[in-house]
């Protein structure tokens, strides 16, 4: 039967890291669940109070990049201060409604009608959307690296 879990385990953190492209997937989240299935169904020693907190911490900050970082980004490019809420609404709705390319696209889109809306020229509003791109990327790099380290601490510690 422990294999059975181990499977469903390796299959939640593919999912998970399937989730950084794919916004229908909770990306770390689903990570935490494996980490609570081996936990729970088969071994609850190994994992420490400080993985923990860890996990909880670190899944919490990849959420949160998933939103601020595209509008951190479009503010550093000479965005408006509706610019964060743009680009974080756009990520939302374009993730939900055209997957996967929704989450890139939805907020350089979002940021530039934004920019546009409050006369700014189509030019900076597209600077402003490219830095909206440059946010994403970044933020799914960091995001991706989050992650990696999660599970080779679960490795070192699961081992």
């Amino acid at each position: 039967m422990e294999i059975i879990w181990w499977l469903i385990i390796v299959l939640l953190f593919i999912a998970g890291f399937a989730g950084l492209l794919l916004p229908v997937l909770p990306d770390s989240p689903l990570m935490l669940l494996g980490f609570v299935l081996y936990h729970f169904l088969i071994d609850s020693d190994s994992l420490t109070l400080s993985f923990w907190i860890g996990a909880v911490l670190i899944t919490a900050a990849v959420l949160a990049i998933d939103y601020i970082a595209g509008g951190i980004a479009a503010r550093t490019y000479g965005g408006s201060r509706w610019s964060i809420g743009a680009a974080m609404i756009g990520a939302l709705v374009g993730g939900i409604v055209f997957p996967p390319l929704g989450i890139l696209f939805g907020p350089i889109l979002a940021v530039m009608i934004v920019e546009l809306l409050q006369k700014k020229s189509w030019e900076e509003a597209l600077k402003t959307g490219f830095g909206t791109l440059v946010g994403f990327l970044g933020g799914l790099f960091v995001k991706g690296l989050l992650m990696i380290g999660m599970i080779v601490w679960f490795i070192l510690l699961a081992i």
